[in-house]
Formats: C-alpha cells, sequence, structure tokens
C-alpha cells in the first residue's frame, strides 16, 4: 500500500507539472528564462493527436515575441522495444516537431534547433497495470526547450556561459578621461550587478579599457592625473558590484589600456568587459 501511494503521488506530481494551459499565458510572451512544452504522442507512433497539435500550436505562438537563442527538442519512448527501434522512434517524433515549430516559426535557421535522439525508461515497477500504462504514457513525449537570448548592459551572452568567456558591456559608458560612467549607464550596471549576485558560480575579471592612445598605452585619469585609467574604470566598476552584494573573492579587475581597440570609434573604447575566469560546480 505504502509503495501504490508513492506512485500514484508521483504520477499526480508528473500531470500537474504537464497540466500547463498556455491558452491565456500573456507573461510567456515577456518571458526572459528557459520555458518548456511537452508534446505526448500515443503507443507506437509519431504522429500528432489533434489534441496534442493544437497545445503545440498554441505554446509556439506563445513563444513569438521571445528573443529566441536555441530551440531543443528532445524525443523520447516507454520501454517496450528493442533499444534500435526505441532509438529511431524517438527521433521520429523529435523530427515531427521540428517540422511543425518549422512551419509556424517561418523556418529554423535562425535559431538553431538541436534535435536529440532519446529513450524514456519507466523508473519503477509495479504489478498495477493501470497505473504502469499511466507512466508509460508520461514517457511517449517530445520535450520542447525554449531558451532566450539574454543580455548583460546590452550585450548577448550564452545561456551557459564558460571559462574565458568575454562579455563587452555595451551599455556601460564612460566619460572622457574619467573613471565615472555616463548617468544613462546606471541602470545597465544595476543590471549587471543584480545578475552577479544571483550568479553565485560565476568567478570572473573587469577588464577595462581606454582610447585614443599611442601604443596601446594607458589613459590620464584627468581627476588624479595618474595614467591608470583603465585600472580605475575596471575597480570603479568592480567597487559597485561588491557594494550591490556580489561576493570580492569572485570579482577581479585588471586595467587593459589601449591594447585592445575594438576599431568601432573612440567611444566603443571607453568600456570595461566581464570575463569569465571559471564557472564553480
Amino acid at each position: 500500500m505504502k509503495s501504490l501511494t508513492y506512485i500514484l503521488a508521483v504520477i499526480f506530481t508528473l500531470n500537474f507539472a504537464f497540466a500547463v494551459d498556455y491558452s491565456n499565458n500573456e507573461t510567456l510572451k515577456r518571458e526572459t528564462t528557459v520555458v518548456s512544452h511537452d508534446v505526448f504522442f500515443d503507443t507506437d507512433v509519431a504522429e500528432v493527436s489533434n489534441e496534442e497539435f493544437s497545445k503545440l500550436v498554441t505554446f509556439i505562438k506563445a513563444t513569438e515575441t521571445i528573443d529566441i537563442e536555441r530551440i531543443t527538442i528532445v524525443g523520447y519512448c516507454d520501454d517496450r522495444g528493442s533499444t534500435t527501434y526505441n532509438k529511431a522512434l524517438s527521433n521520429k517524433r523529435a523530427k515531427t516537431i521540428r517540422d511543425i515549430i518549422a512551419n509556424y516559426r517561418n523556418g529554423l535557421d535562425k535559431p538553431e534547433v538541436v534535435t536529440v535522439n532519446g529513450k524514456g525508461e519507466v523508473a519503477l515497477s509495479t504489478s498495477e497495470s493501470a497505473l504502469f500504462n499511466e507512466l508509460r504514457s508520461l514517457n511517449r513525449r517530445v520535450t520542447i526547450i525554449v531558451a532566450p537570448k539574454k543580455f548583460i548592459a546590452g550585450s548577448f551572452y550564452g545561456e551557459d556561459l564558460r571559462k574565458g568567456d568575454v562579455i563587452n558591456l555595451k551599455n556601460l559608458n564612460f566619460k572622457k578621461g574619467l573613471r565615472y560612467l555616463t548617468p544613462e549607464s546606471t541602470e545597465s550596471l544595476k543590471e549587471l550587478a543584480d545578475y552577479l549576485v544571483r550568479r553565485t558560480d560565476i568567478f570572473f575579471t573587469i577588464n577595462g579599457h581606454v582610447c585614443c592612445t599611442i601604443n596601446g598605452k594607458d589613459s590620464r585619469d584627468r581627476e588624479t592625473g595618474n595614467v591608470n585609467l583603465s585600472v580605475v574604470r575596471a575597480k570603479f566598476v568592480r567597487d559597485y558590484l561588491v557594494k550591490a552584494g556580489v561576493d570580492a573573492n569572485r570579482v577581479k579587475y585588471q586595467g587593459l589600456a589601449g591594447q585592445y581597440n575594438l576599431g568601432e570609434g573612440d567611444s566603443k573604447d571607453r568600456r570595461v568587459e566581464l570575463e569569465v575566469r571559471y564557472i564553480s560546480k
């Protein structure tokens, strides 16, 4: 009885998780986090039922205003059939969903779509055939994961930041000859701080840059007279982040002077970048 109660609880939880109605979900259109949807299939088929098709189209339309970076489509099967057969069937299911999405999103060259073959396994064993069949039905599905583009201070970054990634913080603009940001950069700096306070796994360096110097040298700070403008610009941003709640042990800073100009004009070179040193586990 105990195991039966546990299984019923699992089924209830799974059904609740999958019973998302997108028909009136206006917030999804403004979503900035990863969203997903499951399409369920009948036994041994790769065609979508009318009911599941309608739910899928509603989901696709709800994502129309999301600036998508990537769509991942993963196909699953239940435990019946050989491994080879189930791999082929799960792939057919995933391709079916890909074709439907492509039709409603006018092609999928952009964003990149990753189709992953998979085989769903029923994790629980029970003599109750009705419950067992219910668990199997939950594994006959394709999961669609939509990852939107993300921006930090005006610059795109991937959902999965990695060691060595460098993000040019385009909306952090400095006053000429000074370490201070322009007033319009305030909101972007706060956005950056909020993100880094949440992402406690990112250890990073703030790189400072300057424009308009000969042989890549540093510029003079008009306020102090010291020739270390790229350094104090990086430190200014670092100090703000720490004050906002980012652990100081995660943040380093350095000045790279005028060694790495972008060739896009002086104002573009008065910048800082976020360089990922590593991501903690």
